[in-house]
């Protein structure tokens, strides 16, 4: 089952699905093989998957071959690694702009989580 995250402003929604729908398929996907699956949960143009696609190539995300006829797009990097690399560019964004304010948020935010949550991302930043 596809899980439908965004991933705020560091991609947009169509740019969201379409990455999830590359990162849960083990083989790569042409644009139309995209738009099918989509259009299972609403209408979309082929021409809009294309273009946005195509975005997610010069963004470094996908990677883009031809095959026959038609491009075959594969992901550059895993969904682990993007959002490693996007928490990392927001946290560095925020702190530049807000400072200290920023990380007593955070600190504060990560107190009040269940235990057990926090045990586990004290976990992940070992």
């Amino acid at each position: 089952m596809m899980q439908n995250k965004n991933y705020g402003k560091v991609l947009g929604e169509l740019e969201s699905e379409i990455m999830e729908i590359i990162w849960q398929t083990q083989h790569p996907l042409s644009v139309a093989e995209v738009v099918k699956i989509i259009s299972k949960k609403r209408t979309i143009a082929h021409t809009t998957v294309m273009t946005i696609m195509g975005r997610l190539v010069e963004k470094g995300l996908l990677t883009r071959n031809l095959s026959g006829s038609s491009y075959l797009y594969q992901p550059k990097v895993n969904r682990e690694k993007f959002v490693a690399r996007a928490v990392h560019s927001i946290f560095t964004s925020t702190l530049s702009t807000l400072g200290q304010e920023a990380v007593t948020y955070f600190v504060k935010e990560i107190q009040k989580m269940n235990p057990k949550k926090r045990r586990d991302l004290l976990k992940m930043l070992d």
